[in-house]
């Protein structure tokens, strides 16, 4: 719960939240996550390594108030923010 209102995430290639009362509104964190697999025969096509290793709940709480403030509505029914995620910082993509 974050200033009042649950969300909910899941984790597939980047980060997906949904705050509960508005689940049509979703926000996308892109935080840079590969399978390392993808590339055990292709080592010099591996792409820069990402941060960070686990989505812990205080990754997802800033990642919401970090949207927020670049303007993401949790009100707003069928919105899509995408944020990209690098060196500690968040942008919009």
């Amino acid at each position: 719960m974050i200033d009042g209102i649950t969300y909910s995430w899941r984790f597939s290639d980047f980060v997906e939240i949904r705050p509960a009362h508005n689940q049509t509104n979703r926000l996308e964190i892109n935080f840079g996550y590969f399978d390392h697999w993808l590339y055990v025969n292709d080592k010099e096509n591996v792409p820069e390594d990402f941060d960070p290793k686990i989505i812990t709940p205080n990754f997802i709480r800033k990642s919401v108030l970090n949207a927020i403030r670049l303007g993401w509505d949790v009100d707003n029914g069928n919105d899509l923010k995408k944020l990209n995620y690098n060196n500690g910082i968040f942008k919009t993509e």
